[in-house]
Order: C-alpha cells, then sequence, then structure tokens
C-alpha cells in the first residue's frame, strides 16, 4: 500500500475511476459539494489500486499542497519553513477533518518525543480522588502541546512497554514499594520520570503533608479528644511518614496528650522503619514511634487491606474504644473516601455517636469539589489539583535529576473534627 497521494497517483485514480483529476481531489479533499457517489468511486479505484488514503492526504489535497509540506507544518524545527498563507490553510482543513500528526511516528522520526507516559496503578483507576489527578495532568500536558497517554502498570508487571520506549519522553509515576526499582529501569532505558510522592533520585511532588497534619493534630488536640487513631504507618510510603512527623510535632507542643494507637504492618521491621525516618530527617516522627513501641496497647499490627476490609476493622476498633467508657476518639490518618465511607456505615448501622464530639473524623483528599454532591460536613485537606499537575511537568528537562516540591496545603474545618 502506498502511504501518500501524488499527483500522478491522483491521475491513476482518475483515470482508473473514469473521473477527472480535479473530481478526485475534491473527493479527496472531502469537499461538501462532492455527489456521494463521486466519493464512493474515487474511494473503491484508490483501493482496488492499493493506494491507503490518510487524514494526512486529505488534508493535503484541501490546502492545495503537499503531504511533506504538511509533515512540516507540524515539526517544531521546519515550521517556519511554510508559508503563512500555507500554514493557516493546512491548520483550517486539518480543524475542518479533526487531523493531529501522530506522535509516534514524529517521534521516531525526529528522535524527539512528545509523549508523557501517565502510570498509575490499576486500583487508582477506580479512586474518584486519583481519577481528578489523572485528568488534571492530562489537562496540563496537553496545554504544554505534548500527548498523555494513560497507561496503568499491570499488576505482575514493573512498568508498562510504553514506559521504557524511546517514543516516550516523561514518565509519571505514583510511589510504590517498587519505585526503587521502576527508578533503576527507567534510568536503564534512558527515560525520565517524575514521581507524585517522595524520592531521593527522581524529581518529586507531593502535598506538604507534614505542615498539614501538623495543623491538623493541633486542632484534634484543641478539641480534646481522649484517642487520637493515626492510621495505617508504611515505611514504603513517603506520605505515611509526612503524616507521622506533623503528628509528632503537634504533641510535642502541646500540654493535652491523648493515647494513641497506630496500625503497622505485620512484617514491618520497627528499628528499620525508626532508621529510615531519621534518613529522612523525620526526627520527630521516628522518636514518637520509638516511644509508640514501649508504650503497651499503642502499637498494632494488622494486614493491609481494601477498602471495605479497612471499614470492617475501623469500626470493630471503635466499639472496642468504646468498651472501657465513653471515650472520644479522633481518626487521622485516612482518605477522604474512606473516611466518608466509615461515616455511611455508623449511620447504617445506627450506632449513635456524635460526629465531631464522641467521634472525631479527618480526610486528606478535600472531595467535595470532584464530587458535588457530597455534603461537607468532613474536616480534610486542600491543595491545587492543577498546581499539583504542573508542578509535575514543570520537572521535565534533562538538569532535572531529583529534588522534592511540597504543594502548599489548606485546613478545610467542618463540623467532623
Amino acid at each position: 500500500m502506498k502511504k501518500s497521494i501524488s499527483n500522478r497517483d491522483v491521475e491513476r485514480i482518475a483515470k482508473h475511476a473514469g473521473l477527472s483529476s480535479e473530481q478526485v481531489r475534491a473527493a479527496l479533499a472531502m469537499r461538501g459539494d462532492v455527489y456521494p457517489e463521486v466519493q464512493d468511486r474515487v474511494t473503491a479505484s484508490a483501493s482496488e489500486l492499493r493506494y491507503t488514503i490518510t487524514v494526512r492526504d486529505r488534508v493535503a489535497m484541501a490546502a492545495g499542497t503537499s503531504v511533506a509540506t504538511v509533515n512540516r507544518a507540524y515539526r517544531p524545527d521546519a515550521r517556519h519553513l511554510v508559508r503563512p498563507e500555507v500554514l493557516q490553510a493546512i491548520e483550517r482543513e486539518a480543524a475542518r477533518m479533526g487531523y493531529t500528526p501522530d506522535p509516534v511516528a514524529q517521534a521516531r522520526r525526529t528522535q524527539q518525543s512528545t509523549i508523557v507516559a501517565i502510570c498509575p496503578e490499576m486500583t487508582h483507576l477506580s479512586s474518584p480522588y486519583h481519577t481528578a489527578l489523572i485528568r488534571a495532568l492530562t489537562e496540563v500536558v496537553t496545554e504544554r502541546g505534548l500527548y498523555p497517554v494513560i497507561t496503568p502498570i499491570p499488576q505482575d508487571r514493573l512498568l508498562p512497554d510504553i514506559a521504557q520506549s524511546s517514543i516516550t519522553s516523561l514518565v509519571v509515576l505514583w510511589e510504590d514499594p517498587r519505585t526503587e526499582q521502576q527508578a533503576a529501569a527507567l534510568r536503564a532505558a534512558g527515560r525520565q520520570a517524575v514521581l507524585i510522592g517522595h524520592h531521593g533520585r527522581l524529581p518529586s511532588v507531593a502535598p506538604d503533608w507534614t505542615d498539614a497534619y501538623e495543623r491538623l493534630t493541633h486542632r484534634a488536640l484543641e478539641q480534646a479528644y481522649d484517642v487520637l487513631h493515626l492510621g495505617y504507618f508504611s515505611e514504603h510510603r513517603w506520605a505515611a511518614s509526612a503524616r507521622l512527623e506533623g503528628v509528632a510535632r503537634a504533641l510535642a507542643s502541646s500540654r493535652h496528650q491523648p493515647r494513641l494507637r497506630l496500625w503497622l504492618h505485620p512484617e514491618l521491621d520497627l528499628p528499620c522503619a525508626v532508621e529510615t525516618l531519621h534518613a529522612q530527617g523525620m526526627f520527630a516522627a521516628a522518636g514518637l514511634l520509638e516511644a509508640l513501641a514501649q508504650t503497651p496497647g499503642a502499637l498494632e499490627r494488622r494486614p493491609r487491606l481494601g477498602l471495605d476490609g479497612i471499614i470492617q476493622e475501623l469500626m470493630s476498633e471503635l466499639r472496642s474504644l468504646q468498651k472501657g467508657g465513653r471515650q472520644r476518639v479522633a481518626l487521622l490518618g485516612y482518605s477522604d473516601m474512606t473516611v466518608r465511607q466509615l461515616m455511611w456505615h455508623l449511620t447504617a448501622d445506627d450506632s449513635g455517636v456524635r460526629l465531631g464530639d464522641q467521634l472525631g473524623l479527618a480526610g486528606h483528599d478535600n472531595l467535595e469539589p470532584i464530587m458535588r454532591y457530597l455534603n461537607p460536613v468532613l474536616t480534610t485537606v486542600a491543595y491545587d489539583f492543577g498546581d499539583f499537575a504542573r508542578q509535575l511537568i514543570d520537572q521535565m528537562g534533562p538538569e532535572k535529576e531529583g529534588g522534592f516540591t511540597g504543594l502548599p496545603t489548606e485546613l478545610i474545618l467542618r463540623e467532623s473534627l
């Protein structure tokens, strides 16, 4: 199959179809004044002569120029070679036909890719929070004249194939226990990556969880809760460490010292986790973890569960804490989605718990702007998704080999805490 149509090819098609060259050009240009039967004859003749008619060919015909000129119009290094009036005609006809150049073909031809591979985990695709962040990323990538490709990481793979391909200019990753392996694989493939989270050798961006959780914990301490449940700690998740650092700083400056509860992974090496926190510069969190290890009942090892499992565990935890008397409990460290699901179960269970009094709840995703039907009752942490996406894409460039950017956060106070 021939990949582009020349003037000689137009004449061959015209002769085969029993039409004039002008009729063939008009049909190829998809002009509105061409009769359907003429279009059909041109299409049938081109197929019989083994021509492949692309949208690019049609744009060239409609603009009265060659395919080579259309190619130059979409190459940043050659665009200036196209006369302004021809460039305008090409862009007008391309818009009419919905034509955009093939970024993969461009990357292979020029060795300069404009493809950005956005690589969430499979589970992220069912999360309103992550899908909103992916949407913000695709919008920013498109605004920069780049091409976003959303390619989830299969559960049995370290990375999707496209992430390591030469057709990709940038890979966006989410922090994961395998981040170090992923970073090494991408370095070996010569691919540039940025991380949602924190990593010593990758440019990374994340909300300033330490500041956010210091303020959130101060809010809980001001309300004089008897017990603070700090959520689930994992040494492989920088966000969990940063949140624990914020909690520890708030506790260190407060006279009110509630009982603390923290869940750990069953296989977590506590001394190693403390050492990691020191290496990350999170000294308050390291000290708090060591203190909790010496406090009976403060730490409990629990397997990591899905959302439904976490809710059942939290419901059981709340019942257990209430057995010893009417203790006021505040839950920190969970996402908006988890906390809202817990609120729904408490209502369905007819627990009679007074939110913001007996039980304090706070999330950290500010889902209300994303899911507008939610009742804005939940205290949460907000930050700008657009700014998040822009900071990530701004990391592009050969000189970017590391560094962390913390996004400013805002504490949204509502009746739940």
